[in-house]
């Protein structure tokens, strides 16, 4: 069934009405915030590459590699709110949008995904990650992603077909809605990582709370439990109901759901979780903030205080005053010890 001749007898009018005004109540805010976010952590994760300290540049690689698929999202937004307004929009400009939205969307779940598995490796096996978390590997991976999620976006090429008066992101093909379609992009592009970070997070966590009693370093430890809970947070809020409204509307399309009414509540579900998950990329500063407060507080814990500056200063000086009164002392010596003998003149 075509989405037309689901409408037939269940209007979708009030539902689209409401969602134009929500659209651009969270998509205006959205579009500003997420730019300036994106743009500011890109260079505040810039600058520690730039440092060239190994301890932050796996997280940091990672990081900038997120915050590009946010702002890749953020940049589509604007052509989003203004072909999904138009019917018939010009095809190939449309399918670009919509493969531009979908790539940033899984491509932000896969980096949020190996951000996870990293951080837990190097928790939970450090010595050996010390050896793979090279810069050119974690890049290496960065690049997987990149092919995975643009070689996975090539069902939207299809999305609708040869519709004629199709709208964007709307309107879509019953192909698109075929569980051959639908349940590789539900279970590898958001189950099998929503499991991934699941187990990585609370296994992280676990361990960092088992060590509380045995470091010194809580502080710190604390600071990357926080950030490792906000990410799972954050994760969770932005793309679980997204992905369960749209197993929600393949019931639907599928004619599983039949009662207008439902489907009616399904399809504002729809577009409220996809228009909410858009703003996922202001979400994700809370995830850089506590990385780059992580960042900071291990830094000060290996850089000295002013006290024991002071006091290697001290000791630096004392250090530098007995060799000066050593040498001193020797020269003394050497000179007492040199003096020639008097003998000779007073026999002569």
């Amino acid at each position: 069934m075509s989405q037309q001749n689901h409408s037939e007898n269940c209007s979708f009018n009030d539902v689209k009405q409401l969602m134009e005004t929500v659209q651009l109540a969270v998509h205006i805010p959205t579009f500003i915030l997420g730019l300036l976010l994106n743009v500011l952590a890109i260079r505040g994760f810039s600058s520690f590459l730039k440092k060239r300290w190994p301890c932050y540049t796996a997280t940091s690689i990672y990081m900038i590699n997120l915050a590009v698929f946010d702002l890749l999202l953020v940049l589509s937004l604007p052509f989003k709110m203004f072909l999904s307004r138009r019917q018939g929009s010009f095809l190939p400009f449309c399918t670009l949008v919509e493969c531009l939205y979908f790539i940033s969307m899984y491509g932000s779940i896969f980096t949020i995904c190996f951000i996870s598995l990293d951080r837990f490796l190097a928790i939970r096996y450090p010595i050996l990650v010390s050896h793979i978390r090279s810069p050119r590997k974690i890049f290496g991976i960065c690049c997987i992603i990149w092919v995975l999620v643009w070689v996975g976006s090539t069902p939207v090429y299809s999305f609708h077909g040869k519709v004629q008066n199709y709208t964007c992101f709307n309107n879509m093909t019953d192909g698109t809605w075929s569980a051959k379609v639908f349940f590789p992009f539900e279970v590898f592009g958001f189950l099998l990582p929503m499991s991934i970070i699941g187990f990585c997070s609370s296994r992280s966590i676990h361990i960092l709370v088992a060590r509380r009693d045995h470091t010194r370093d809580w502080v710190q430890q604390k600071a990357c439990i926080w950030t490792i809970a906000v990410s799972l947070a954050v994760f969770v809020v932005s793309f679980l109901p997204v992905h369960l409204s749209f197993f929600l509307q393949f019931l639907v399309r599928n004619g599983f759901i039949v009662e207008c009414r439902a489907k009616q509540n399904i399809i504002l579900f729809l577009q409220l979780s996809m228009c909410f998950s858009n703003f996922n990329c202001c979400l994700d500063v809370f995830c850089y903030y506590f990385v780059i407060k992580e960042f900071r507080m291990d830094i000060m814990a290996h850089r000295p205080s002013r006290s024991q500056l002071v006091h290697q200063d001290t000791l630096t000086t004392m250090a530098k005053g007995k060799k000066s009164c050593l040498e001193e002392g020797n020269l003394n010596l050497n000179s007492i010890v040199n003096i020639p003998s008097q003998g000779p003149d007073v026999v002569g």
